[in-house]
């Protein structure tokens, strides 16, 4: 029961429509590979949005954002040889 209400909890949280910006620097192992690359090079998440639509941005230094995906594409190299 409690997990079913955890799980429903999740559920309904990831349907709300904040509209604010938000910042985190924390990740489940859910999350999305260009978020979790940012967050393990030291960067930290900053979510806004920009002409009704969400953008997550890399903040990596006070100076430098990168959309987390254009820095994933960028800096990501896969292990060829797994």
């Amino acid at each position: 029961a409690l997990v079913t209400a955890v799980v429903a909890a999740m559920v309904l949280a990831g349907c709300s429509t904040y509209e604010g910006a938000t910042r985190s620097n924390e990740y489940t192992s859910a999350a999305n590979p260009a978020a979790v690359y940012c967050v393990q090079q030291g960067g930290e998440l900053d979510t806004v949005t920009e002409n009704g639509e969400r953008v997550t941005y890399c903040l990596l230094s006070e100076n430098e954002r990168v959309e987390q995906w254009e820095y994933y594409r960028k800096n990501h190299k896969e292990d060829a040889e797994s």
